[in-house]
């Protein structure tokens, strides 16, 4: 990204002025109402649409954009495809392709953002909007309705991980921005997004949050110069104080005390739990890969459930575990036992995708939202939840087309520099400073 996190470049025709400022609504739009919107946003699909639209001005640019976000584009398109493959395979016509089919979509939108561009502070203010949104609406129902855990009317685990993604972004953006107005904004949206995320109660999203602030701490020290030794010191001083803190929470005080019996409990062999629960659906699990290794048993949960059955009645397991969860808890297990090891290798390859061949700060935004999934999807199939599929998806899908911008805008100067110098031969080649690609 440039040196600004917010430094933003002016279009150029008409057409592209405005193309560039219904992009900027657009992805506001989709960020702000990422929780109380409906669950697929209008935004990502008139996006879409004028992908579709200007699709022959966009091709011009393919060649560039591919050499910059290619590792994201491949994985991206093979994990879809696999997805889309085994399930018409599996089910036939009446297969459920619709979910990879959309994040499909990611892909032409890459292209169109990045050759028309759009204004970046649009996408952290509506991450700011939305943490603010969501966190609001989940404090509303556990202080005021008296909900036992924040859920913003999704599940409470779908709402406490998007906010979890947006308000970890946020403090880091705080960060790395040099406004001190932004900076207030984002720090106030990251307060209360993660009060939200406390309220929901994801147990799971406790190491990741851990994580992601060691990580922010660490880097915002590293940049003022502070010692390793001293920067270390601090960096633990903070989370003791954090973890302090949070246990002044009564949701949170409650969740760990139930951790607490849920271990006692599984020690003495009773696994009547949600964490006793989870372990007999790992080992089931993973019984099922080693039986159906390459390819897994499929999305259908009755085969599964049919499958598993003899397994379990053998290590006295509760057999209403895998009819009351359509899950296995666990993005690994789950993954593989579906779509077995080739499709555990697709997942893989979409995360590695999101972050390979890219640069600071944009390497630190997607690590950020890398940790939060790749921590949580320990404990939670974290990726089944559309929304957050579709959050992590556009948010590397947009910070990958500005990149590209970037990119492809300082090719634009440097060739119109060299020009510039060709054409008056002695005098100083000036540049302007409209960096947007002009192919």
């Amino acid at each position: 990204m440039s040196s600004s996190p917010f430094a933003d470049h002016d279009a150029g025709s008409p057409l592209e002025r405005t193309l560039h400022t219904v992009n900027s609504a657009l992805v506001f739009w989709f960020f702000a109402f990422l929780i109380t919107g409906p669950k697929n946003s209008h935004a990502t699909t008139a996006l879409l649409a004028l992908s579709l639209v200007t699709l022959p001005a966009t091709v011009r640019v393919a060649p560039r954009v591919w050499a910059h976000a290619a590792p994201w584009l491949i994985g991206l398109g093979a994990y879809c495809s696999y997805q889309i493959a085994y399930r018409l395979i599996d089910g036939g016509l009446e297969a459920r392709i619709d979910p990879p089919a959309r994040y499909l979509g990611a892909i032409p939108i890459l292209f169109y953002l990045a050759r028309y561009g759009f204004n970046i502070k649009a996408l952290w203010a509506g991450m700011a909007v939305g943490s603010l949104i969501g966190g609001v609406a989940g404090a509303q129902e556990v202080w005021i309705e008296g909900a036992q855990r924040a859920g913003a009317g999704i599940h409470p685990i779908a709402y406490g991980s998007i906010l979890a993604l947006l308000s970890m972004i946020l403090l880091y953006g705080a960060t790395i921005f040099r406004e001190t107005t932004w900076r207030i904004f984002l720090s106030a949206a990251f307060a209360v997004g993660l009060t939200g995320v406390l309220l929901s109660g994801t147990r799971g999203l406790y190491p990741a949050l851990a994580v992601c602030m060691a990580f922010i701490g660490y880097r915002a020290l590293r940049q003022e110069g502070v010692s390793s030794r001293a920067l270390m010191l601090t960096v633990a001083g903070i989370l003791a104080m954090l973890t302090v803190a949070v246990f002044w929470i009564p949701s949170i005080q409650q969740r760990f005390e139930e951790t607490r019996e849920e271990y006692v409990q599984i020690r003495t062999g009773n696994l009547n739990s949600s964490s006793g629960h989870r372990l007999q659906m790992w080992h089931t699990g993973l019984h099922l890969i080693s039986e159906y290794p390459l390819v897994g048993l499929g999305p259908d949960a009755g085969k599964r459930q049919a499958l598993a059955r003899s397994f379990m009645v053998e290590q006295h397991y509760d057999l209403s575990v895998l009819t009351t969860y359509d899950h296995l808890h666990n993005q690994y297990i789950n993954e593989t036992t579906r779509f077995g090891l080739v499709g555990l290798a697709a997942l893989l390859g979409l995360l590695y995708g999101a972050i390979g061949r890219t640069t600071d700060p944009l390497r630190g935004t997607i690590a950020i939202a890398l940790a939060i999934i790749l921590i949580e999807g320990l404990t939670e199939t974290v990726l089944n939840h559309h929304r957050l599929m579709m959050a992590f998806v556009i948010l590397v899908t947009v910070l990958r087309a500005r990149l590209a911008t970037e990119t492809i805008g300082a090719r634009n100067l440097t060739l119109s520099g060299q020009a510039s110098l060709s054409a008056f031969d002695g005098a100083e080649g000036r540049i302007s400073g409209d960096s947007r690609p002009h192919p």
